[in-house]
């Protein structure tokens, strides 16, 4: 394929990504308003963005990066790679491992706990084991795309 296709695929699987991370954020914070008896379907429902987004395109952002890297790397002479990349693929790499090691697995096991009765205190350690997983592999998302964005081309 074309290094026009990879950079599509690239920058798709980014956005579902992040945008799905961000979703599942938001549904979280909105379980606070909620009844605590219907925080198991808010669960499931992120567990889904989860399994259906974020995690496949954690998984193809890093093919695509990878695939992307062997390409540039390709085509510079003389080290023409700025500390950018270096940022942006070591930001990328560790932010889509939290997400897939750290956050997926607590989306998982949420789904199958009861908010309320006997697994309440379980319930409430994973969703906050999502919370921080999803947080620092969203941060280090946010900061790959920001050294990718402050790139200059020359």
């Amino acid at each position: 394929m074309s290094g026009g296709i990879w950079h599509f695929v690239h920058y798709l699987t980014f956005t579902m990504w992040l945008g799905g991370a961000l979703s599942a954020m938001v549904i979280g914070l909105s379980m606070k308003r909620m009844d605590r008896g219907l925080w198991g379907a808010v669960a499931d429902a992120q567990a889904a963005l989860y399994r259906m987004l974020i995690g496949p395109g954690a998984m193809g952002v890093i093919l695509s990066g990878i695939l992307l890297t062997f390409q540039t790397y390709g085509k510079m002479s003389g080290g023409g790679a700025g500390s950018w990349l270096g940022t942006m693929q070591g930001a990328g790499v560790l932010g889509a491992l939290v997400t897939l090691l750290g956050a997926m697995p607590a989306a998982a096991k949420l789904t199958r706990l009861e908010p309320i009765g006997g697994q309440e205190a379980a319930f409430d350690a994973q969703r906050k084991r999502l919370a921080i997983a999803g947080s620092i592999g969203g941060t280090l998302g946010l900061i790959a795309l920001l050294a990718s964005a402050l790139y200059q081309r020359v």
